[in-house]
């Protein structure tokens, strides 16, 4: 089964992505310390879906460590600042494919199964391990 890291401190939006990508096995972290905690222990993860946003470290700082553990992972960015980040140009956004908040759960799935295919079938209970808080 596919794995996917779905990083967000937003509890409604981490809800929101495990319902919406229930045919995945998926690990749910709520900042850039508890996912890099996540890749160290996981052999495999297909997809590392960040929002930019976030207290303590921010998406293109935890897209940067990643890559420099995993060069090729594979990474979906959604935020709200997808227009001034836009204006900025920088490398690593221009980069990484992006949905841009409010973003539709069709455009989230379809984002999801261009990067690594489609998923494998509904799992019931869903597949889902939350990382224990990073001990802020």
């Amino acid at each position: 089964m596919k794995h996917i890291l779905v990083v967000d401190d937003d509890g409604a939006v981490l809800r929101v992505l495990v319902k919406a990508l229930a045919g995945y096995q998926l690990t749910v972290a709520r900042d850039g310390d508890e996912a890099l905690a996540a890749i160290g222990r996981s052999a495999r993860i297909d997809l590392v879906i960040t929002d930019y946003l976030m207290p303590g470290m921010m998406g293109d700082e935890l897209i940067g460590r990643l890559r420099a553990i995993r060069p090729d992972i594979k990474v979906l960015v959604i935020t709200g600042h997808g227009v001034i980040l836009d204006r900025e140009r920088q490398p690593w956004w221009e980069q990484a494919r992006h949905l841009s908040k409010p973003f539709g759960l069709d455009e989230l799935i379809a984002a999801v199964a261009e990067l690594i295919g489609e998923p494998e079938g509904i799992t019931a209970p869903y597949q889902v391990r939350f990382e224990p808080p990073s001990g802020r």
